[in-house]
């Protein structure tokens, strides 16, 4: 957290994503093209960052989308982008927490939720609550994280993280299905996806302490940046996995 903004270091470390995760726009597009067409579809993105995948969504399949995104930043260029590519009055952005978000009784067509997660919970939790803003048979895109092998303790330590917040593919997919969804199609993020994420994500933070040496904030980035490559060159490229799952339920 920095100051009254919590959202600014991940701001300023996402500020030449189009996509808040290790993913290509060949892979995204490959999954939301499975989804059927359908003009009078809903779609919601529970945490849509800049709106690109709700965009690419809504431009596949149709019919109209919420977005849900905390980050006033990110909402911001969510609605620039949406207003840009699609219809006016096809999508509206909510800046808010999904906690806090009125999204009314109507099921969706489709929910995706592809980086946050965490805004309902753990990756079981997550499953329930995305089934329960689900029409029977709807469809879903989630971003679960996985660990590839067992996280070293140093790892977890680097960004205050717990072995126990994540669970390998296998058991990640398992869960899934015990909890009444159908695997339709997974996509595990790349080595290459993830070093182009991982490396413009750093490259961002550095080129913004560099350019702000007299902010508050640029010492304690610089800081936080540092450890955090660090730690993903040593450990994270081999134990950090992220997978684009689709998924339909039961």
């Amino acid at each position: 957290m920095s100051g009254n903004d919590p959202y600014r270091f991940t701001t300023i470390a996402h500020a030449t994503h189009t996509f808040l995760g290790p993913v290509s726009c060949g892979s995204v597009d490959a999954l939301l093209k499975r989804l059927p067409t359908t003009p009078e579809a809903r779609v919601l993105d529970v945490g849509c960052g800049k709106g690109e995948m709700l965009t690419r969504a809504l431009e596949h399949v149709g019919g109209s989308g919420l977005g849900v995104e905390p980050n006033p930043a990110f909402a911001a260029d969510a609605r620039a982008r949406l207003a840009h590519r699609l219809a006016p009055d096809i999508a509206r952005v909510f800046e808010v927490r999904l906690a806090d978000s009125v999204l009314g009784d109507e099921p969706f067509d489709v929910v995706l939720c592809t980086g946050s997660l965490h805004a309902f919970g753990d990756w079981p939790t997550a499953l329930d609550g995305v089934a329960q803003l689900l029409k029977p048979d709807g469809w879903a895109l989630l971003g679960p994280g996985y660990w590839k092998q067992p996280p070293h303790a140093d790892y977890l330590a680097a960004f205050g993280g717990h072995e126990q917040d994540q669970l390998s593919l296998l058991a990640t997919t398992a869960m899934a299905k015990q909890r009444g969804w159908q695997l339709i199609a997974c996509h595990e993020s790349t080595v290459p996806e993830w070093d182009a994420y991982e490396h413009a994500y750093a490259a961002n933070v550095r080129k913004w302490c560099s350019a702000n040496p007299d902010d508050a904030d640029a010492k304690p980035f610089e800081d936080r940046i540092a450890r955090w490559s660090a730690a993903y060159e040593r450990w994270g490229r081999d134990t950090m996995g992220y997978a684009l799952m689709l998924l339909r339920h039961d």
